[in-house]
């Protein structure tokens, strides 16, 4: 494989970003076809012969000695071709450049490398070649400038990407799949959208979106210490998860709401086997929490260009049944997923947690009902209330507080939970906003708790004194 002159005629000077720039591009795009083509040759001899050993696709360390030879190879072929027209070959300084942004590009993240492994930012948003904001834990939010010198090498940069994360292609980005969600090997979860110009996509501009979940294991002292809630509300939440009972984590997006069902997570008992069940990417990720040495982990999967091979919520949640769960927890409720946690977490050991989106705590129970509605058009409105009443136990909610006067960055901060009570007089569901925000702007119980849940909490060993009322609402 070899870089043609043509392709490299546009370099300017020895030792200029555009002359890198270039070059970076073109051994980019090769080395990228190269280890693909590498990776669909290996499955295929896989499937033929049945070869020993661990597949390249999923061998990180052979892809970065092939790119790393690969790049030698493509270095001495332009070095020769420049012989050729009576000029120098690359100057160190250069090629040491040029190796370094490939490296980057093919297995790293090209110009958001500096980003992804910093620590204290949270989101990624290209919006452009010329406009990417970053957004960091503490709520500052900037606006890093010009990553890309065009839309062509932004979009180039999201499909060698794509290529190279997707290993065999069974996801594209192209005219016949503009839009691809991945995920990194750290959970990061990566969006990409072909657009612009020269592509038939589906925005003015190539696009990308980078979702980190920066707080990891922290626990509900942890996340006390970054102000999500009060600490006296740790020992109560650790108590309503130690007891089995069946917890929704609402708020909109960004609020953190993966984040503190992990944590809430992080009480069970590692006695307890739970089984995740997630939509395409693993959130979760409890097979990697050494709180959990007995947590499998299942996830959805689309259908392939045949259209064939998917395998959905329903299905994974059908196959729990029969892995002798503890616990199911399906981590995010957005349509027939609802149905499925109500159906799994009914005839669960202990319970299930989840996450659903509401910007508000008092449609939580309407959105569910909604989403189950829609999962089974046959189910009359009374059962669905009635499967709502006896499963589900407590909404926590989680809101983006801002200082809209200020103008100030969101705060991430439980602002209510609500205890769900069983079927109500009317036949729908009976709700009690047992936490709330006071006069001082603090979250404090200000309803005691229903006996029927009291007495579960008795039983499971804690006293009725850890729920008392603390004080009345505004």
């Amino acid at each position: 494989m070899s870089v043609s002159t043509d392709a490299l005629s546009s370099a300017g000077a020895v030792g200029h970003d555009a002359d890198v720039r270039t070059t970076a591009d073109v051994i980019s795009d090769r080395v990228a076809t190269r280890l693909i083509e590498a990776i669909e040759h290996d499955d295929a001899m896989r499937s033929e012969r049945g070869a020993p050993g661990r597949p390249l696709a999923g061998d990180e360390r052979r892809q970065q000695l092939l790119v790393g030879a690969w790049i030698g190879d493509e270095i001495a072929v332009i070095n020769e071709e420049r012989l050729l027209r009576d000029e120098r070959p690359l100057a160190t300084g250069l090629e040491q450049q040029v190796r370094a942004r490939v490296v980057a590009d093919l297995t790293g993240a090209g110009p958001l490398e500096p980003f992804l492994v910093d620590p204290g930012v949270e989101e990624i948003d290209v919006n452009g070649p010329d406009s990417t904001w970053v957004t960091y834990t503490d709520g500052r939010k900037v606006d890093v400038g010009a990553l890309w010198a065009s839309a062509a090498e932004l979009t180039a940069f999201q499909k060698r990407m794509a290529l190279r994360m997707t290993g065999t292609g069974e996801g594209r980005l192209d005219t016949s799949s503009p839009m691809l969600t991945l995920q990194t090997r750290d959970g990061a979860r990566i969006v990409m959208v072909l657009g612009g110009s020269g592509e038939h996509g589906v925005s003015t501009h190539p696009r990308l979106a980078i979702r980190r979940f920066v707080v990891r294991r922290v626990g509900l002292a942890g996340l006390a210490e970054l102000g999500l809630f009060p600490h006296r509300l740790v020992e109560q939440l650790r108590a309503l998860v130690r007891c089995g009972f069946t917890i929704l984590v609402s708020g909109p997006p960004g609020a953190g709401k993966t984040t503190l069902l992990t944590e809430l997570l992080g009480e069970v008992s590692p006695l307890e086997r739970i089984i995740t069940v997630e939509k395409n990417l693993l959130e979760l990720r409890l097979e990697d929490d050494p709180r959990h040495p007995d947590a499998p982990a299942l996830f959805t999967r689309h259908a392939n260009s045949e259209g064939e091979g998917e395998i959905t919520t329903r299905q994974l949640v059908e196959l729990t049944r029969r892995l002798n769960p503890d616990r199911v927890v399906v981590g995010e409720l957005v349509e027939d997923e609802a149905l499925d946690m109500l159906d799994v977490a009914s005839m669960c050991k202990r319970g299930s947690l989840a996450t659903i989106h509401a910007h508000t705590a008092d449609i939580v129970l309407q959105r569910l009902a909604y989403y189950v509605s829609k999962s089974n058009t046959s189910l009359p409105e009374f059962a669905v209330w009635s499967l709502i009443a006896q499963t589900v136990d407590f909404v926590v909610h989680i809101d983006l507080v801002r200082n809209a006067v200020e103008d100030r960055a969101a705060v991430r901060r439980v602002t209510s939970i609500i205890e769900v009570g069983g079927i109500g007089e009317a036949g729908g569901v009976s709700s009690t906003e047992a936490w709330a925000i006071d006069h001082a702007d603090e979250l404090v119980q200000i309803a005691p708790l229903s006996q029927r849940h009291l007495n579960r909490l008795r039983l499971a060993g804690y006293s009725s004194r850890l729920f008392a009322v603390e004080r009345s609402p505004r």
